[in-house]
């Protein structure tokens, strides 16, 4: 399981802040589950400061994760691991970005990946964590 914790709450403004990131941990049965601290995706930069939501999927080759990460705004992030538990950031290659104008053209948050008829899609929130609407985006697989 990859799951969101945070590692301090900040004053910033006079008002609390919240810093997460993402760990991992393990069960056999999805009852009982085994933490050690294990970091499965950290901050990337100072300013970096919430990483979540977590969509993760194992294909042949490797486990792919889709995740949110915020510095000055939400932005989908994209990571690899051979084990699903050690993993190498590749946000640029997330496949996702800001649009120009419109409802998801200032932030882009809580990815959803999956599978279906052989498409992989992606729910996505937009700007003001989804208040202006969610989207449903399909990989290009060209």
């Amino acid at each position: 399981m990859w799951y969101l914790s945070c590692t301090k709450w900040i004053l910033e403004d006079n008002k609390p802040k919240h810093k997460y990131h993402l760990k991992y941990a393990e069960s056999t049965d999805g009852i009982v589950w085994r933490r050690n601290g294990h970091v499965a995706i950290d901050y990337s930069s100072p300013e970096e400061y919430a990483i979540s939501r977590p969509s993760v999927i194992k294909d042949i080759d490797c486990w792919r994760m889709w995740y949110s990460y915020r510095g000055d705004r939400y932005r989908i992030g994209y990571a690899e691991s051979q084990d699903g538990k050690n993993w190498i950031r590749m946000d640029s290659l997330s496949g996702i970005d800001f649009s120009t104008e419109g409802w998801d053209s200032e932030m882009i948050e809580y990815p959803f990946v999956f599978d279906h008829s052989g498409h992989r899609y992606m729910l996505y929130n937009g700007n003001e964590y989804g208040k202006t609407g969610f989207g449903l985006a399909v990989l290009d697989e060209s």
